[in-house]
Parts: structure tokens; sequence; C-alpha cells
């Protein structure tokens, strides 16, 4: 029997990804980024790369070993419900901390730039009831409304880039090294932060209609790599590396400073697109993946209503919940981005070698009670 919940083509899996956490990488990433190794952060980039690729190929190695059903309810199936609650927990944890970093900070952007003079209240209000609407939709229609805003998107990015090429100047970019490996070495943590949470895919294998090709990991991989170095460098050779470091929002202040001849300027709008695609799919796929952690009972795609408005009405009541501007982006640069890097490395290696584990232990299995 079919697969009920085998509804997408990878294709479509791919492109929430790029939606969600490129908006990671794109935005809330590199200001820290930037804070941490300076100019040499675009060499940090450059240097995570290959790192990351290693990882991917495990990423790679746990989703094509996992059953139909995915690799937590294989887990669970043979080593036992402790052993798949002790490993799922963590990924709990990290699906709602994510969408709540990504709404807070959505809601610090929207009321510093665009709604200074509306209730953040009615802001969080609105923005949590859109997300409701999103995860409550199920993954189908997140994978197909991705594939309507990813276009636009993209097409958006790339003309940001064109524009401002006049404003740039690649000298900025050197030399590097100047203050030694350190600040490289800080930066590549923090790229491995954002370029790690491919493992995401693993939690979207249930759902692909077909076996995903490491070719296709690849591809996904190289673009959130570029979603961090283009913007970075773009802003290190627009503003200078000390200015940029200063920038909440580096990604955000190349709209502003665009200017097409004379009369043409203040397009910074079309970054309100790029944002809000991005969070909404981003914060409504997160709360639907935890909450799929949280029951059993799924209806093709969409779970159950109660479920799905009793988290975010616990998620309303700690947006609720005031936190200075100040110690919410410390917390994300000390403690959140480093965490993450280190969450995501123990996640893959140990998810492989259980994956190991398991084969070894079917092929014992086998052969002992292979007929003689």
């Amino acid at each position: 029997m079919q697969n009920v919940t085998k509804i997408l083509i990878p294709r479509q899996l791919f492109m929430m990804v790029v939606l969600s956490t490129g908006l990671l990488n794109h935005v809330i990433l590199i200001p820290n980024l930037l804070n941490a190794a300076g100019r040499d952060s675009w060499l940090s980039v450059i240097i995570a790369y290959p790192i990351a690729i290693i990882f991917l190929w495990l990423v790679y190695f746990i989703a094509k070993n996992s059953s139909d059903e995915g690799f937590f309810p294989m887990v669970e199936k043979r080593l036992g419900k402790l052993a798949s609650a002790i490993l799922s927990f963590p990924v709990v944890l990290f699906l709602f901390m994510g969408a709540y970093i990504t709404l807070r900070d959505l809601m610090i952007w929207l009321n510093a730039y665009f709604l200074s003079d509306a209730s953040v209240m009615m802001i969080n209000f609105i923005m949590i009831l859109v997300c409701f609407i999103v995860t409550l939709g199920g993954i189908k229609y997140m994978a197909i409304s991705s594939g309507f805003l990813l276009p636009l998107v993209m097409l958006f990015g790339i003309f940001i880039a064109i524009t401002n090429t006049t404003l740039k100047e690649p000298s900025l970019l050197f030399p590097l090294l100047s203050e030694g490996y350190m600040p490289v070495f800080k930066g590549v943590i923090y790229t491995l932060s954002g370029l790690l949470e491919i493992y995401i895919v693993v939690l979207l294998q249930p759902y692909s209609q077909s076996p995903i090709k490491f070719h296709q990991l690849f591809i996904l991989l190289t673009i959130l790599t570029g979603l961090i170095l283009g913007p970075l460098t773009a802003a290190i050779m627009e503003f200078g590396p000390v200015e940029s470091a200063f920038f909440r929002y580096p990604a955000y202040e190349q709209w502003r400073v665009l200017k097409i001849g004379e009369y043409i300027s203040h397009l910074d709008f079309f970054a309100l697109y790029q944002w809000l695609s991005g969070a909404i799919i981003r914060i409504g796929l997160f709360i639907y993946l935890a909450a799929t952690f949280l029951t059993k009972k799924k209806k093709h795609y969409k779970l159950n209503p109660i479920l799905v408005g009793g988290i975010y009405l616990i998620f309303f009541g700690v947006m609720w919940m005031e936190v200075e501007t100040f110690y919410f982006y410390e917390f994300i640069y000390r403690y959140f981005l480093p965490a993450c890097m280190a969450f995501f490395l123990f996640q893959i290696l140990i998810s492989a070698l259980l994956i190991i584990v398991m084969r070894k232990r079917e092929e014992s299995y086998g052969k002992y009670n292979k007929p003689g």
C-alpha cells in the first residue's frame, strides 16, 4: 500500500529548505558572522564549505538508509522508545527555538523599519495567526507555496546584487588574516551552524516520493552557501568590514542604499517580501516538524488542529514575554548559533552511527537465521 505521506517530489522539499534555511543564512547569520570574523568572514565561509560537504555525505547516508517512515520512527521500531525519545528531544527543542528566534527577530525588524507606530502585540498576533494557518495547511501546501514564493525571492536577490554593483569596492575584502587565524576559526563555527541545518532533510525524507540523491543535496548546500557568501561579501564591499559589522541587518541595508538614476530609490519593500516569505515558511515548517514528534495521528499530511492550536497558543504566550533586544541578540551570538553547530555535528554523527549499528544487527540476525 502506498504511504499517504509521500506527497512531494524532492525539488519541492528543497525549495522549502532554501526559503527556510536561506532566511537564517541571509538574515540572522551574517551580522553574527561579521561580528565574529570581520573582514575574514568570507574566508571562513569558503573554508566551511568543504567541511559541510563531508557532513552532507553523512546526511545523504542517513536519508538513504532510513525506512519509508523516516529515520526517527525506524529508530523507535528497532531500538525502542527510550532511544528514540533521547535522540528526538534535542531536535524538537531546536525546532521550537529556531521558530522563536525567527519570529522574535522578525518582530524587531518590522517594528524598527516598517511598523514603528503599530502595536507589537497586534503584529505578533497577525504573524502567529498566519503561521498557524500555514502549519495547519500541512507540508504539501507549504511546499506548493514555496514554489510560488521562492522564484521572486531569488529574482529580487539577483536584482539587488546587480544594481548595487557600482557601490562595491572589491579591495575592501583584503587584506586577509590581519588579526591572525582565530577570527577565521570562529567564523567557520558560525558558518557551519547555518550550513549543517541541512540535517532538516532527514526530517523531510518521509514525505519524498522518490529517493533523495546526493547531487540534489550538493546543489542545495551550494545554494545555501551562496546565500551567505553573496550578501556577506556585498556588505563588506559596500560598507567596509567595520561599518557592516555594526549593522543588525546588513542584507537589508543594501536595499536602503539602492538607487537607479535620480528618481528611483526606496525599493526596500522588496526586502519585506523576501523576509516575510522566508520567515513564514520557516516558522510554519519548524512548528509542523516539531508537532509530528508529538503525535502519531496524522490525517494524511495534516496535523490535528487542536495540537497545532495548543502549540501556537504556548508560542504566543512565550512571544508575549518581554526580552531586551540587546540580550536577545547576545543570546543568539554567544549561545544559540554555537550551540546549533555543536548540536548538528553531534546529531549527524550519532544518527549515522546508529544507522551503521542497525545495519550490523540486521546482518547478524540474517546470518544466524539463514536456513542451513
